[in-house]
Formats: structure tokens, sequence, C-alpha cells
């Protein structure tokens, strides 16, 4: 894969996150005068609201999904500088960084999909959560996460340096 289709991975990956935060936000900002004044705001393990306050509090998976998006901007960012493997090739290297930030940008889709999307739905329409959604969400990260490993020792076998003898 090119180096422009790698930007444009990242870039398209990058602005779903943002979108699906903005919809589900000014979603949320038209729905805030409708509230109760005191809504249920965080689930229990069963999926059913164990807190209930103000619904200034339902912006809190807004906060969450913000702190993630500046958190993973940032850790993206950091991966270019990571050195990697002097026994590894720059091709080998440049694949490694890709499949890394990848996993960082399909981690910030999720996080953002979960909290801006799903928890905020449910406190918009005061209904429990359903928590086979995390449960996938959590598996998915986990497998992404185990398929990124295969992919960097695949790679770093596939694209090592040969010593000299």
């Amino acid at each position: 894969m090119d180096k422009s289709r790698k930007i444009t991975v990242h870039l398209v990956m990058s602005a779903a996150a943002w979108l699906i935060f903005t919809v589900c936000f000014i979603r949320f900002i038209a729905a805030y005068g409708s509230l109760e004044d005191e809504i249920g705001i965080h689930f229990a393990g069963d999926g059913s609201f164990d807190v209930i306050d103000k619904k200034v509090f339902g912006f809190y998976p807004f906060l969450v999904s913000v702190i993630t998006l500046v958190i993973c901007a940032v850790l993206n960012m950091l991966v270019n500088k990571v050195k990697v493997s002097k026994k590894v090739t720059e091709r080998g290297a440049e694949l490694m960084r890709f499949g890394v930030r990848s996993y960082i940008d399909l981690s910030r889709l999720g996080m953002v999909f979960f909290y801006s999307g799903v928890w905020s739905d449910c406190v918009i329409r005061q209904n429990p959560l359903d928590t086979r959604i995390p449960n996938a969400i959590l598996l998915t990260m986990f497998g992404l996460f185990a398929v990124l490993t295969i992919f960097l020792i695949a790679v770093k076998l596939k694209f090592r340096i040969k010593a000299d003898k």
C-alpha cells in the first residue's frame, strides 16, 4: 500500500470518528431541553441505570469521547517518532507503523461509537444499556489487538535485515 493510500485510510477513519461524535453531540444538544431535570446517566453491569443525576451530567460520554479523540491524535503523532528495530528494513518499519496507527484509529472509532453513539442514545431515551454492545466492542478490540500482534510479528520476520556473515 503506497503512502497516499495509508494517509487516506487514516484520514477517513479520523473523519468518521469526528463525524460520529459531532452528529451525536448535536443530537444530544437538540434533545437536551426535553430531558427531565434528573436523568439516568451511568449504567450498572446489568445495563440498568445506577446513577441518576442532573441532566448536565449527560455530557459525560462526550467528554470521554473528546479525551479519546485527543489521546489517539497524540498517539498517532508519536507513532511516527518511534524508532523501529534496526533489524527491520525501512519498508517493514513503515508497515509496522501503519499497523499500529490503524489499531489506534479502529480503537478510537470503537470508543467514540460506544460513548457518543450508544451511551448517549441510551441517556437521551432513558433506556437501559444493552450489555451485549460494550462486550462486543471490547471483544473486537482484543481481537484486533491479537491481529495487530500477529501482523507485527509477521512484518518483522518478513522484512528483517539479514546479518552479514
